[in-house]
């Protein structure tokens, strides 16, 4: 009776799940529109496609290498001290050089320089030394975890901002360290942790929220990381725009040329997407041969912009690429002040809404 009892139990905590998870997601098309665009794993023959997925291959294997390699046996850790007091970093390089001489390289940036000292050269890890009671010591954050999210964070404050630093973590910040607390030993080691904490999670990232197809988010990345974007905005008042982006034809293509030239469209849609959009903005392919993108700090023209040079960018690609297609990509837009939207789900389902009006202007005009 026992075994019986709890075997009920969790098939209802599994169906109250599902019933939580169809809540939250936008609902899905069904039967052959979900199926159009699926992955198949067939051989693939042409060498084209053969070198294409080779490339791809090693492309991962570098990348998993480079993570693998603990950043103290490379060469010096870089760190760069992001703050408004000029005297930070000199704070931190002396606790740093003090508790482990010539392991750790510290470099100073001010907030409104930082972005540009992230692109010049290589950081492993940013120690961001400013108050989070105030707006721009969080807005800093955000968008500076935006621009290169591969780079860990630690947050360095008074213990006054220790309510706001669990904020920070929940929006990806490997820790909160008290000011009054640091000495070079317990850096040293909160660094070294939070180097390798951010590893392992990116390789827990790729498994679960990447797809293997395209190396774009999958759904359930494209939802994670929206809505923890949608916290960061509200905070910074932003408007937040969806773009939901649907292949043409591919079940057309996948029945005149086969799969494997119907998969290779798919990564042909996912790349020019990723040039259409910033490399700040979140990419997913959510399913099939649909597509999503999160643009933050949206203006009035941004949906109209987006779609111009998206016509571009295609019509670039099918001047260019020797393929037995014509690459063809439907829009839709959706865009909500962040402080007054629900959940990026909904914005979603609006922006696929949008979509259809398109598809439906495209096949008034063939």
């Amino acid at each position: 009776m026992a075994i019986i009892q709890r075997f009920v139990q969790t098939m209802g905590a599994r169906v109250r799940h599902h019933q939580a998870e169809r809540r939250l997601l936008p609902p899905r098309r069904g039967g052959a529109d979900r199926r159009i665009g699926e992955r198949r794993l067939e051989l693939v023959s042409s060498d084209e496609e053969r070198r294409d997925h080779r490339d791809r291959r090693q492309a991962v294997r570098r990348e998993q290498v480079r993570r693998q390699v603990p950043a103290a046996r490379r060469d010096k850790v870089v760190v760069l001290v992001v703050s408004d007091r000029e005297d930070e970093a000199r704070k931190v390089r002396e606790l740093l050089e003090g508790a482990a001489p010539g392991q750790f390289g510290v470099s100073a940036a001010a907030p409104p320089g930082a972005l540009a000292r992230l692109a010049k050269a290589r950081v492993d890890v940013v120690l961001l030394a400013m108050s989070l009671s105030a707006r721009r010591g969080f807005t800093t954050f955000s968008e500076l975890r935006t621009a290169v999210p591969g780079v860990p964070f630690l947050l360095v404050s008074g213990a006054e901002d220790e309510r706001h630093g669990l904020e920070a973590v929940r929006a990806g910040a490997q820790d909160f360290l008290v000011k009054s607390d640091l000495d070079g030993e317990f850096l040293v080691r909160a660094l070294r942790l939070a180097i390798e904490r951010n590893r392992l999670h990116s390789l827990l990232l790729d498994m679960v929220l990447v797809d293997d197809l395209t190396g774009l988010y999958n759904r359930r990345g494209f939802l994670t990381l929206a809505t923890r974007d949608l916290r960061l905005a509200r905070r910074g008042g932003e408007t937040l725009l969806v773009a939901f982006a649907d292949l043409d034809d591919l079940k057309r293509v996948n029945d005149t040329a086969g799969h494997a030239v119907g998969d290779r469209a798919l990564r042909d849609a996912a790349a020019v997407l990723r040039q259409t959009f910033r490399g700040s903005d979140l990419v997913a392919r959510i399913g099939g041969d649909e597509y999503a993108v999160l643009v933050r700090h949206a203006g009035v023209e941004s949906a109209e912009v987006l779609a111009e040079r998206l016509k571009r960018q295609v019509r670039d690609f099918n001047r260019r690429a020797a393929r037995p297609y014509q690459l063809s990509i439907s829009l839709g837009f959706a865009s909500h002040k962040a402080n007054a939207l629900g959940s990026v789900a909904g914005l979603l389902d609006r922006a696929d809404r949008a979509l259809y009006k398109d598809k439906r202007r495209k096949h008034a005009q063939t």
